[in-house]
């Protein structure tokens, strides 16, 4: 199909579409139309029967109240003939019985002309006088001829309501005139208007002539307030020619466009009107009149989109047969940009088409391949090339076998070319029986994939197999150990102080020495031996095929150890420069037992550690005892995690006396109460603690236990003058928050700083001096107190105790134990108390026992004790038991 037949096809389409859409225009305006005059036309029956009974009701209520009223002025007449005066008590009787007859009235009561009330249906008390609206009395009085009058809305000070005041001028026999007044409640004349029934359209009124309202009627609002004119001035000339004509009158109340229907009542100057809005009348019309055109939208959607669905088909199938047109004259160009080779065979097997690049990949095939030449010359052709120098026969069976497997292709298969490149070759059958071959050149791909393995299997740096590629070679060294029954053994190798000379030669230099190490590595194994890098400093060789006697393997393993050990320490040069190095070497035999490559590692890898404890530069092999040391280890740093989270933990206090045996402080020592195991000592824990990050959250504890305590005592007889002493490790010590934490923890229980003295270590002090007398002075401000803990056994100086705000020092037990039997020990302890005085500092000695340590120490001068001699550390509640028991002297 040309494009102009092709535009014509659619012309005609959209057209019967236009009509279509067109003509439903046309019937869905007609059907709403004819509907929306429909309903202006009941809405318009409805209004006139509406204000039809609307009329009817009001003219029977108020001729009954008109003749209610005309029948008081007969029952005047004859309660008055023969009477020289009138009864006000008899009339009122008479008044009550005519009031009762209408239920709409609240009374009815006789004025005279200057509106004094002369008597009502109601007592006397209750109705002192009638308020009317004014000049309603006089308006009523001066009728030329009597007839029923009605007033304006007032609010009745009766009974607080709305009310009207219908009114006839009556006469006595003597002449008298007199007005009777009936008030009638607003609601009342509502029930009149509506005729018992709800309609929430329709607006009704009662009014009078000139528009002024007496009672209006909108069923949504209630009952209007006549506030103002309900509409322009009804005239009985326009009542009579239907002012709803025309639905643009507006309504007698809202003012909105409406057919109003008004109705003289038989009284003069009153009516009633009922108007219904347009807006209203059409609700349920306009509820359909959307349905419709709903209905006619989808409908008109539906058919434009069958047209569009048309269109879009039939642009389609245009569209397919040109690219029908085109995609044989694209294909040539496709299969010639491609940058693999390709080829399509028929159902014979013989060439259909190829491009360009297939020669260029196989050079010596060009001037040969031509369409309808059998691929088995190609076969012929190509095997001088692939097999050169062949028999015959070989060169006969290559081609058959090349052949058989294009008639089952299954899947790629690779050439290496003469030239190198490698070819990936691709078969895949037709479906009309032919075949498609692509030959790809992947020789690149390979090479990023040897290389890709090469990164993932060796050290980038060294050029040493990585840590992936020792554990597979280790796994399977382990393995072929065990089945063939030989052992095997790992050296993990890690150089000593190499972060040194990393940080101060620079990474470059580093870098270097690595590359030197594993080079002398490499030589001083066997060629069937493994060397790789762990990485960092860290090295593993791997011993295969050792003996099966595990001396003569340790021997063997030694042996390359020392070689290793030797080598290392040999100078390298660098840069210019001579550098000199060692190692430590951690040895594990393998092959014994089951054992996988991450167990033998771990283990070669704590026997290095070992040699790292005692300094390096040796060599070490494993014993079972280190890992059960180590397993025990692990499980006690668990333990203390756990007792941590369960609140295990004890506070104990050692007291601390002076010299005349006073009381005056004690040390916080921790204690660790065991599920299983009891009381654990602190030897047992302390110092797993530190090694990890536990002692922090533990002094933590001990420090808020502490001031816990202190804020307990004050008050207390024998307790609140006692100063506590707690332990502080330096990783707490030097922890950022440690001085916010514990000005807290002192703020928060409320103890008294003065009373709580932080025991710091000298090793502790000197690591950071600076820091370390910031953070105290920032304390002693606060008045917390400081005490230098095992004076003696660190490098004590007078230039820093001179600089911290020290309260005491504590001796060393250390020294106190060996008085009067090493006379060393005296001196040392002799001149701490000499120096103490110069200082004005305190002096507590520790580990105390015997009577001859405190008479010593009492003749230097020592000024307080604690130790076994005295108390031994006991429990909080012990410890306030004996400081609130009567004193007992001590020796």
């Amino acid at each position: 199909m040309t494009l102009s037949a092709h535009r014509r096809l659619l012309v005609v389409l959209w057209g019967i579409l236009g009509v279509l859409l067109v003509a439903l225009t046309a019937a869905v305006t007609a059907l709403l139309w004819n509907g929306r005059s429909d309903a202006l036309a009941q809405g318009e029956a409805r209004v006139k029967r509406f204000a039809a009974g609307a009329e009817v009701g009001m003219n029977r209520a108020l001729l009954s109240l008109d003749v209610l009223l005309a029948s008081t002025e007969e029952m005047l007449h004859a309660d008055t003939s023969g009477r020289a005066s009138f009864d006000a008590v008899g009339v009122s009787g008479l008044l009550r019985g005519a009031a009762r007859q209408n239920l709409m009235l609240r009374y009815v009561a006789l004025l005279d002309e200057t509106g004094a009330l002369l008597a009502a249906s109601v007592p006397r008390e209750g109705l002192r006088s009638v308020s009317l609206p004014t000049g309603f009395l006089a308006a009523a009085m001066s009728q030329a001829v009597p007839t029923l009058i009605v007033s304006q809305p007032q609010m009745s000070a009766l009974s607080s309501e709305r009310v009207l005041y219908v009114a006839r001028p009556l006469r006595l026999d003597d002449g008298t005139p007199l007005l009777a007044v009936a008030q009638v409640p607003v609601e009342a004349l509502v029930s009149v208007l509506l005729q018992g029934q709800g309609v929430p359209e329709i607006e009704v009124t009662f009014e009078r002539t000139q528009g002024q309202l007496l009672l209006g009627v909108d069923a949504s609002q209630g009952a209007a307030e006549p506030v103002r004119l309900a509409a322009p001035a009804l005239h009985e000339e326009a009542a009579r020619a239907n002012l709803a004509d025309a639905w643009l009158a507006p309504a007698r109340l809202s003012g909105e466009p409406a057919t109003v229907f008004a109705r003289p009542l038989l009284y003069q100057d009153l009516w009633v009107t009922a108007s219904l809005p347009q807006a209203l009348a059409l609700t349920g019309w306009r509820d359909g009149a959307v349905t419709v055109l709903a209905g006619a939208v989808l409908l008109g959607v539906s058919l434009i989109l069958a047209g569009v669905f048309a269109t879009l088909y039939s642009r389609r199938m245009h569209h397919a047969r040109q690219v029908e047109a085109r995609s044989k004259a694209l294909l040539d160009q496709v299969v010639d940009a491609m940058v693999s080779g390709f080829m399509l065979l028929d159902a014979r097997f013989c060439i259909a088409q190829r491009n360009q690049r297939f020669e260029e990949m196989f050079p010596w095939l060009q001037g040969t391949l031509a369409v309808g030449l059998p691929f088995r010359r190609v076969f012929e052709t190509m095997v001088h090339y692939h097999l050169p120098g062949a028999h015959a026969q070989d060169k006969r069976d290559w081609v058959r076998a090349r052949m058989a497997r294009q008639r089952n292709p299954k899947g790629t298969v690779e050439l290496r070319l003469p030239d190198g490149h490698i070819v990936q070759v691709t078969e895949r059958a037709t479906p009309d029986g032919g075949l498609v071959i692509i030959c790809h050149d992947v020789t690149d791909l390979r090479q990023a994939a040897a290389e890709i393995e090469h990164l993932a299997f060796y050290d980038q740096l060294t050029g040493l197999p990585n840590r992936r590629m020792l554990l597979d070679q280790l796994g399977k060294a382990c393995a072929g150990a065990e089945r063939a029954g030989t052992l095997g053994a790992v050296l993990f190798i890690d150089l000593d102080n190499f972060k040194t000379l990393n940080d101060t030669l620079g990474h470059e230099t580093g870098d270097l020495f690595l590359k030197q190490v594993a080079r002398r590595l490499v030589a001083s194994v066997r060629a069937g031996d493994l060397v790789a890098r762990l990485g960092g400093d860290e090295f593993v060789v791997v011993l295969a095929s050792l003996p099966a006697d595990a001396v003569q393997a340790a021997l063997q393993a030694r042996s390359v150890a020392q070689k290793i050990l030797h080598l290392l320490a040999r100078p390298y040069q660098i840069a210019g420069q001579t550098h000199h190095g060692s190692c430590s070497v951690g040895a594990a035999l393998f092959g014994q037992v089951p054992q996988t490559a991450a167990e033998v590692l771990k283990q070669a890898d704590i026997a290095m550690y070992q040699v790292k404890t005692n300094r390096g530069n040796s060599v070490c092999f494993f014993d079972p005892a280190m890992q059960v040391a180590i397993n025990r280890r692990a499980r006690l740093e668990a333990d203390l995690q756990a007792a941590l989270d369960a609140d295990q933990f004890l506070l104990h206090l050692q007291p601390q006396f002076s010299q005349g045996g006073t009381m005056m402080g004690a040390e916080a020592l921790i204690r660790w109460q065991h599920p299983e195991r009891g009381l654990v000592p602190p030897a047992q824990f302390i110092g797993v603690a530190e090694d990890g990050e536990l002692i922090v959250p533990m002094g933590r504890w001990v420090l808020r236990t502490a001031c816990q305590l202190l804020a307990r005592w004050q008050g207390q007889e024998g307790l609140s003058t006692l100063s506590l002493s707690v332990n502080v490790s330096a990783r707490q010590f030097r922890q950022p928050d440690f001085v916010d934490l514990v000005l807290q923890q002192l703020q928060h229980t409320g103890a008294p700083a003065h009373r709580l003295e932080l025991e710091l270590t000298e090793s502790l002090v000197l690591e950071d001096v600076q820091d370390s007398i910031a953070k105290m002075h920032q304390l002693r401000t606060k008045g917390v107190r400081f005490a230098l803990d095992d004076f003696g056994t660190g490098y004590s100086s007078l230039a820093y105790l001179t600089r911290l705000p020290l309260h005491r020092l504590k001796i060393d037990q250390s020294f106190v134990h060996h008085l009067g039997e090493r006379h060393i020990d005296d001196v040392v302890v002799q001149t701490i108390l000499g120096m103490a005085r110069s200082l004005e500092l305190e002096v507590v000695a520790e580990g105390v026992e015997t009577q001859a340590q405190r008479d010593f120490l009492a003749q230097h001068g020592c000024d307080m004790y604690q130790g076994y001699l005295f108390a031994r550390p006991m429990p909080v509640d012990e410890f306030e038991a004996l400081c609130t028991a009567p004193a007992v002297p001590l020796p």
